[in-house]
């Protein structure tokens, strides 16, 4: 049976299994859910229960806001007090959101009982006697479970430092939230819970299913059910027509591939958007308005009077030039925004990329006296809970007209990897983006922590982009990539002609090109236009806010680019939707465009004989050969000392299969778990 036929066979067992059960709503209270389930949860837990029942492992991939997280207690509830299942059941999550879990567990599945496995060394080696101690004083009690919890609940990286005692461990339900962790198959993470784990039973959880590539989803589906998937050259085989979707000759076979794709992905995997559901009236949502404002890349004459008035009083005198040389007028708009923001009463969430620059965000905060948490990879776990509680404590309107002014934080600023996934901070209602991920999902998974269910104001989210230089590239090139995930797991196929790769890639060397055209030293001194400028960022600035008071009916959510530029030249701000996909570069001639790019390859070349000349001292692949090495030493340590004192290995041998072998029999049958 070809891997495609395989496939289809498995989609159309799946589905006639869903004819034949029907649609018939599960009652959560019947098993000790405390929550009312919003109708698609209602139908995301049935679906869990069918494809539970049916023996298939899935991926819920609901967007971002949507309660995964309480569909998934409701089923492990389920499982626990219906199926009489007696566990235990693992989650693996972020740090970050490891507080979400526990309270979302209390509350609305108060019989389950739940160990949070997390911290420092000492404090997991006291868990562990802690069970042990239990496991001890049960074993003679036939009739109760031997473990001192129902769901035990903890981190990658916990996972990673503690596999050896982990692993032991046979879980008979495996729930991974922002599996998205799981999209390189190749990682540690990846194959030591695939081959050291016990858990044939598994859940993933992720609002981004496709970040980059099809490569990415084939790994998250072969993680669910491998013999189904089969291999990623098999599966990247049979769509590579979709794979490569730039090729426009081929765009009837390319949607046909999609339009296949999504029959099968939607055996495996639930797939539910805000839109979709404000739609068909299943849920109750605020607007959302996306602005993206392209700034001019330098204002150089506005920085060197403005900033010295901003950092006057700055801890990090070190940083200044850095950020004169970053912020290309970035900060003036971000002060100018905060200022009108805070007086209007709304609460803001600050993204960035690096720790750097939420330093300086962090000294111009204080300079300017506004209340701020902040969440970074260097914050400890407990105190990145207590910034989040402290958040989230009180509305904005409650700041706003309480005495002097309230305690609750105006601004929560973040690391956009290590805060962007699962926080609940709806407290906020506005998004400001500082500096953009490479990766659009990221910042759209940022942007989820305001706008979600418990959300009751308007979200405006905003993206501060410098024009014409590497930001822009970055904000272009995400557009392409949303593109494929729209393609894969949206509503429909988007059935337009695009760029080759090449053309798309010359065009964003040429628009950086042309930026660095625009930089005149000359133009520096030119303080003629500075209160012009001025005047018009503050006319942008109050109407970007004001557009979050703009009724448009039959959108539920809305997006804008902004270019301030053509406040110096017209009486009207400049907005389009969407972002335009033909640009032209005046006064860059072809001689100066192949002058610049002479000039990159010759910074190119230099640069690549720097990185040989160091290559040369120490070798990547012999300090990857050394750590294997060591790994492999220390393993082989470990398991010698387990049998010398009486103990055998737990852990399940991969068996053995031809190569190239077919995971299904030439009958057709399909192996389910």
């Amino acid at each position: 049976m070809k891997y495609k036929e395989r496939l289809q066979v498995a989609a159309k067992i799946i589905h006639d299994n869903d004819e034949r059960d029907g649609q018939t709503p599960v009652d959560a209270a019947e098993f000790g859910v405390t929550a009312e389930l919003k109708p698609h949860q209602v139908e995301g837990l049935s679906w869990l229960i069918r494809r539970y029942l049916l023996g298939v492992n899935v991926l819920l991939g609901d967007e971002m806001g949507l309660g995964k997280t309480l569909q998934a207690i409701s089923f492990l509830s389920y499982l626990k007090f219906s199926q009489m299942s007696p566990g235990p059941f693992l989650v693996l999550c972020p740090l970050s959101v490891t507080d979400g879990w526990v309270s979302e567990m209390a509350k609305f599945t108060p019989k389950l009982e739940v160990l949070r496995y997390v911290g420092e060394r000492e404090q997991r080696r006291n868990i562990r006697r802690t069970m042990y101690e239990h496991v001890k004083e049960q074993s003679q009690m036939s009739n109760v479970s031997p473990l001192p919890f129902d769901v035990l609940l903890t981190t990658y990286d916990v996972v990673l430092m503690d596999q050896g005692f982990l692993s032991q461990i046979p879980w008979c339900y495996t729930i991974i939230d922002e599996a998205q962790r799981l999209k390189n198959p190749s990682s540690v993470l990846y194959n030591v819970l695939r081959e050291h784990f016990l858990m044939p039973r598994r859940l993933l959880m992720t609002g981004t299913p496709i970040q980059n590539n099809l490569s990415e989803l084939w790994a998250l589906m072969h993680f669910c059910m491998p013999s189904v998937f089969g291999t990623l050259n098999q599966f990247l085989s049979t769509f590579k027509d979709a794979v490569h979707s730039s090729s426009a000759p081929k765009r009837g076979k390319i949607k046909e591939q999609f339009t296949s794709l999504k029959g099968i992905l939607s055996a495996f995997m639930l797939r539910r958007t805000k839109q979709k559901l404000v739609e068909c009236g299943h849920l109750m949502l605020p607007p959302l308005t996306e602005i993206t404002v392209l700034q001019k890349k330098v204002y150089a004459s506005i920085l060197r009077k403005e900033l010295p008035k901003l950092l006057a009083l700055s801890s990090r005198t070190a940083n200044h030039q850095s950020l004169q040389n970053t912020a290309s007028g970035k900060l003036v708009v971000l002060d100018l925004l905060l200022k009108k923001l805070y007086n209007s009463g709304h609460r803001v969430l600050l993204f960035a990329q690096m720790t750097q620059t939420l330093d300086i965000l962090q000294d111009f905060l204080e300079l300017r006296k506004y209340s701020y948490e902040r969440l970074d990879g260097s914050i400890r776990a407990e105190e990145r809970f207590a910034a989040i509680r402290h958040f989230s404590v009180q509305s904005a309107i409650e700041r706003l007209y309480s005495e002097a002014g309230g305690n609750d934080a105006f601004v929560f600023m973040i690391s956009t990897r290590a805060g962007g996934v699962g926080l609940n901070l709806v407290a906020a209602d506005t998004v400001i983006f500082y500096e953009q991920d490479w990766n659009p999902q990221v910042d759209k998974q940022a942007l989820q922590r305001a706008h979600r269910i418990g959300q009751m104001n308007h979200v405006l989210s905003i993206n501060l982009v410098t024009e014409h230089t590497v930001e822009e590239v970055i904000m272009r090139r995400a557009e392409r990539k949303l593109r494929l995930s729209h393609n894969v797991v949206g509503d429909d196929v988007v059935d337009r002609e695009v760029k080759e790769r090449t053309a798309v890639e010359t065009d964003d060397l040429r628009s950086i090109i042309f930026g660095l055209h625009l930089f005149d030293p000359k133009a520096i001194n030119n303080e003629e236009s500075d209160d012009l400028r001025l005047s018009g960022l503050n006319s942008m600035v109050e109407k970007v806010i004001a557009m979050r008071h703009e009724q448009v009916s039959g959108k539920a959510g809305r997006k804008f680019e902004v270019n301030p530029v053509a406040l110096l030249e017209e009486s009207d701000l400049l907005m389009h939707e969407s972002f335009a996909s033909a640009t032209s570069y005046p006064d860059l001639d072809e001689a100066s465009y192949r002058s610049w790019v002479e000039k990159f390859k010759e910074a190119s070349e230099s640069s690549s004989n720097t990185i040989a000349e160091s290559g040369r001292r120490r070798s990547p692949e012999d300090k990857q050969r050394k750590l294997e090495a060591a790994r492999r030493k220390a393993e082989e340590k470990k398991l010698a000392k387990w049998e010398a004192n009486g103990y055998q290995s737990l852990s399940v041998k991969t068996p053995v299969c031809s190569p190239g072998g077919d995971m299904m029999s030439d009958s057709g049958s399909v192996q389910f778990v």
